[in-house]
């Protein structure tokens, strides 16, 4: 994003330059199983929170920055410029302390928030179900009212870090009787509690990232109830268009150093006795990826223009989120064309791999049309 730097963030932008350059991981050193990359990847977060690049914006009494929300965005952007691991607390940073902070009792504030900026606790979020993906509000698990809080079953599927996670963001219906926008509330689940079975899915891409997540009569206290009974959509859209929208800044500079990587590889490799960066068509190709990065920067910060002067993110997020889902596709689809498949590096065989799901995760692209003619265009319904 091009921001105009103040003189904070541009020292903030240097500390994080020399930080990384002196501490940023190789991608090599990050073990292939998911026992050893989740354990680096909390030391990676635990010494990135500790140096105060994690939860810039977020206030100081819960462990963050207190600094305006530009000082996150240039920490993010530079982190994923530099090719910096990711943070293992990403559904907690991006997705559910952003709706502790909105909607959650200073109790929960003080409980949940410091941990997950240091990636001490690990959040997973349970939204999506078998039959209520997309279609979000026909969801089926149930939380029935008992003595001190709820006994809550049912199933969540496509569980990020489910595995490995201390807390779960789910949603679940507490008024059966109430319309299925209505009746929905979101509980935070302690994934330890007895009832509570997760079964790991391995991906095409070979790793287990998601999971399965099954409940059976799990007591939640009332206590971890957030927001009031009911606010469980509000919460949901909350968080989805925060997530559409915040996301895309540090993505599209995290794949324009992928392209600039990509362009490298071409460069190095051979085409008829020359480089395959001379070749016209590689040329075109790359050009095509190039340009969809750049619309998606520009129409990003665009979008991100009300959060950043204290506004929220509107529906115009998922505008973005489709941009963004057709720049990560084009860049895998032209790592395979330009490189060809035989012996191509395994780096670009699990960005395309990866890419396949950009279409669906965070809500599917047939969603995100129907969210910009509703509530963007109001374009008139048959």
């Amino acid at each position: 994003m091009d921001l105009a730097l103040g003189p904070e963030e541009e020292r903030l932008q240097a500390g994080v330059r020399a930080f990384l350059a002196e501490r940023c991981p190789d991608p090599k050193e990050i073990p292939g199983d998911m026992d050893g990359r989740i354990a680096f990847l909390r030391e990676w977060q635990a010494e990135l929170h500790a140096a105060g690049f994690v939860g810039c914006a977020w206030p100081t009494e819960f462990g963050g920055g207190g600094l305006p929300t530009a000082a996150q965005i240039v920490v993010d952007e530079e982190l994923a410029a530099a090719g910096a691991p990711e943070l293992v607390s990403v559904v907690g940073l991006d997705v559910l302390g952003p709706a502790i902070l909105a909607y959650g009792t200073d109790a929960q504030k003080r409980r949940y928030l410091r941990s997950i900026l240091s990636g001490e606790e690990i959040w997973c979020q349970g939204f999506s179900e078998p039959e209520a993906g997309s279609d979000l509000a026909s969801l089926r698990t149930r939380a029935v009212e008992c003595e001190g809080g709820y006994l809550v079953s049912g199933q969540k599927t496509w569980v990020s870090w489910g595995q490995f996670a201390r807390w779960c963001g789910l949603l679940a219906r507490t008024d059966p009787e109430a319309p299925p926008h209505k009746g929905i509330s979101l509980l935070v689940v302690d994934m330890r509690s007895p009832g509570v079975e997760v079964r790991p899915m391995v991906q095409i891409t070979g790793h287990a990232e998601f999971s399965e997540l099954f409940l059976d009569d799990v007591f939640v206290p009332r206590g971890d109830l957030l927001g009031s009974p009911g606010d469980g959509w509000a919460i949901a859209m909350h968080v989805v268009s925060h997530e559409r929208g915040t996301a895309a800044l540090p993505r599209q500079a995290m794949l324009r150093a992928w392209f600039d990587r990509l362009v490298t590889d071409v460069a190095a490799a051979s085409c008829e006795g020359r480089s395959a960066l001379e070749d016209d068509g590689v040329r075109t190709s790359l050009a095509r990826a190039l340009i969809e990065i750049e619309v998606l920067r520009h129409h990003a910060a665009r979008t991100m223009s009300p959060f950043l002067n204290g506004g929220a993110v509107g529906p115009e997020s998922s505008s973005v989120k489709l941009l963004m889902a057709q720049a990560e596709q084009t860049l895998g689809s032209t790592a395979l064309e330009v490189l060809g498949e035989a012996d191509l590096d395994p780096f670009w065989q699990e960005r395309y791999l990866y890419s396949r799901a950009a279409s669906v995760y965070g809500g599917a692209q047939q969603i995100q049309r129907n969210i910009i003619a509703d509530r963007v265009l109001a374009l008139a319904k048959e």
